[in-house]
């Protein structure tokens, strides 16, 4: 397969996010972007260790996916600029999706609401991403997995899956047809800059995301405002005034910025889906 340099070095190299996007902004409007000297020797180191790359990921039970492997542009096209993926599974096929994000330290409530959102929702056709963080996330592809595979974007390398005691649910989510992907190598750890691209690809996988619970600092609340960005839908489940955790909601609602999300039937209305029985 004949790989992009320029595409290659935007997926795998760890430039800084700005010094991506200035480059890909250059090589997109027909310039030949200008390395550095340290860049170009990058470049070309990289270039040499590709099938080493590939292997590490077969040793993880993984398949490394690169700009201009097969079947990648419709992931990629929504993107500032290419990145490389690292799939245990499947990715989602293509059909309605919705991503289910929340709070961390989600009430019993909220995670219950979660799980019966994605129930309901992958029983009706409906692709559930989430992020595989502690509450929300968990309880939203817990409640898939009763009814058909989930996918879940990770913010870490497949090394350092975060948080860890979601091992376990990861290797469900692959065994039912699922997957877990990562734009970020395997060694690579939970950092606190990971999160947002993980969330960039989230919200650009899907057609709309759904903020279940959060505070109004709540990175939930980013995800809900890069779907709206990438001109995808937002619905949030409101809660009473002196719930904190029904804060971010309340205020996306009050701002006009999102859709009431009551049940799985509110979304499926309006992405004018069948309703079912």
């Amino acid at each position: 397969m004949n790989l992009d340099p320029w595409a290659l070095a935007f997926s795998l190299l760890p430039w800084p996010e700005r010094r991506k996007a200035e480059l890909w902004g250059e090589y997109q409007s027909g310039e030949r972007p200008v390395l550095s000297p340290r860049e170009a020797m990058e470049l070309e180191r990289l270039e040499r260790e590709l099938p080493q790359f590939r292997k590490d990921a077969a040793a993880r039970g993984a398949r490394l996916l690169l700009p201009g492997d097969e079947d990648l542009a419709r992931f990629l096209d929504p993107l500032p600029y290419p990145v490389a993926l690292w799939v245990q599974g499947t990715l989602p096929p293509a059909g309605p999706a919705l991503a289910l994000v929340g709070s961390r330290q989600a009430s019993p409530e909220g995670r219950e609401r979660a799980r019966r959102l994605a129930r309901d929702l992958t029983r009706r056709g409906v692709k559930v991403l989430s992020g595989l963080a502690r509450g929300i996330d968990g309880a939203a592809h817990e409640g898939a997995l009763e009814a058909g595979p989930t996918w879940g974007i990770l913010g870490s390398g497949l090394d350092h899956p975060y948080p860890p005691e979601h091992r376990g649910l990861m290797a469900r989510m692959v065994a039912t047809g699922g997957g877990v992907i990562t734009p970020f190598p395997p060694s690579a750890p939970p950092r606190k800059w990971h999160f947002p691209r993980r969330n960039l690809i989230l919200a650009a996988w899907v057609q709309g995301v759904v903020v279940v619970e959060a505070g109004l600092r709540s990175g939930s609340l980013l995800t809900g405002r890069l779907a709206l960005d990438l001109g995808k839908e937002l619905w949030v489940c409101p809660g009473a005034p002196e719930n904190s955790l029904a804060e971010g909601p309340n205020f996306l609602l009050r701002e006009g910025a999102a859709r009431v999300c009551r049940s799985a039937m509110d979304l499926l209305e309006d992405l004018n889906l069948p309703l079912g029985t």
